[in-house]
């Protein structure tokens, strides 16, 4: 390689580098209320149930935006088109801050949704056509981090944010990163022309494998049975639990480191043998809610659960997604599927997750999610078994 195609490879990486940074400041602004649901109902006057919905109307424009954008982007400038998310983001922030009543807080949190759906699908595409064509796998890794991690620090940052200041400290300092981050992508981002854009066809032909279909029920099932208990871990370690305001932003901060090594382990995992990746993750994860819901008054063994459930949450949404990519012939289509649907689960796992917060108890939201992700190991069965008595191979 010369030395004009090693400057080029750095810009790429450079550039990839500030994409994963939006994924990073995207994912933690979608997660941040998990960590400040009672705090949020509190100052506007709502239920904790009521609350949630900050997450799952973010969830549902995330939803329908994903595939609308998907297809109306068609061949735009993918710089013009990330800019212009981070600016979406920017100006939901600063709404969020000003918010004085629970619609307007909503209003912006509706408009995250549609951030958030749209750079889901066009990130990692975009990501890869930035780095030589051997190394994009390396590349979607580094943007997947990012969405990794900004999803298992939002929740214990912003609630120990919440515990030394006031709840919305958290958004400013969201606020303060995301116009951090437009600048750096204004600086490194380059132009990214795209040949061709998605299609309504690509999706129709993604939907049509059957594998591809159940895989996406095992994710509603996977993230949906998460986000039905996780929506409401705060309100649920302190109530039910009996945790403290202090240990509860280290157990917050440890729930989000273990689910890095989570990431790592669940990649290990699949590198190795990914059905039996997705099995296992499916068991371990269904076992720690399980504990949470039978054992949560009980200190001790709640911080285990706990513990279990970090890795475990860490573990499964790449292992399915590692599962899909799989399954499906075109990577952005799949992307945006993907998306669509894991942003549909959150949604419906918060909302569901409040309605039992809100009629039966807090206890009963991590209930559901057990529930759900044992549907997510009947649907695994069914899939392994179908391909074994097909002949597949399902390693």
């Amino acid at each position: 390689m010369n030395q004009r195609d090693r400057k080029s490879e750095y810009r790429g990486w450079l550039a990839v580098i500030a994409i994963t940074l939006g994924a990073l400041s995207l994912v933690i602004t979608e997660f941040l209320p998990v960590g400040l649901i009672p705090d949020i109902g509190e100052s506007f006057g709502v239920t904790e149930g009521t609350a949630g919905l900050a997450l799952t109307s973010t969830a549902v424009l995330g939803m329908i935006a994903a595939p609308i954008a998907t297809i109306g982007i068609g061949r735009i400038d993918r710089r013009k088109v990330l800019l212009a998310l981070t600016l979406l983001l920017i100006g939901s922030n600063i709404l969020s801050v000003v918010a004085n009543n629970f619609i307007l807080f909503m209003i912006a949190r509706i408009i995250l949704g549609i951030g958030v759906g749209a750079f889901w699908a066009i990130s990692i595409a975009a990501a890869i056509s930035l780095v030589p064509r051997e190394k994009a796998a390396r590349a979607s890794a580094l943007v997947f981090s990012g969405i990794s991690i900004g999803s298992v620090i939002s929740v214990p940052s912003g609630a120990f944010l919440a515990t030394l200041f006031d709840w919305k400290v958290a958004l400013i300092a969201a606020s303060v990163l995301s116009i951090l981050v437009f600048f750096i992508q204004l600086i490194f981002i380059p132009k990214i022309p795209m040949e061709r854009g998605a299609t309504i066809g690509d999706f129709i032909n993604l939907l049509r494998s059957w594998k591809v279909r159940t895989i996406l029920f095992a994710l509603i099932f996977t993230i949906g049975g998460q986000y039905s208990a996780y929506t409401y871990v705060t309100p649920f370690l302190q109530q039910v639990t009996g945790i403290g305001s202090n240990l509860l932003s280290f157990l917050l901060f440890a729930y989000g480191a273990l689910g890095i090594i989570g990431n790592f382990l669940g990649g290990l995992l699949a590198e190795h043998n990914l059905s039996r990746a997705v099995v296992t993750t499916s068991i371990i994860l269904f076992l720690s809610l399980l504990i949470m819901t039978l054992f949560g008054e009980i200190q001790l063994l709640a911080l285990i659960g706990l513990v279990i459930w970090a890795l475990a949450f860490g573990m499964a949404p790449i292992c399915i997604q590692l599962w899909l990519s799989s399954a499906a012939n075109s990577p952005e289509t799949g992307q945006a599927t993907y998306t669509t649907v894991y942003q549909f689960s959150i949604g419906f796992g918060s909302l569901i997750g409040g309605i039992a917060v809100d009629h039966i108890n807090l206890t009963g939201s991590m209930a559901l999610g057990a529930l759900l992700t044992l549907g997510t190991m009947i649907v695994v069965a069914i899939i392994l078994a179908k391909e074994k008595l097909a002949g597949v191979n399902v390693n």
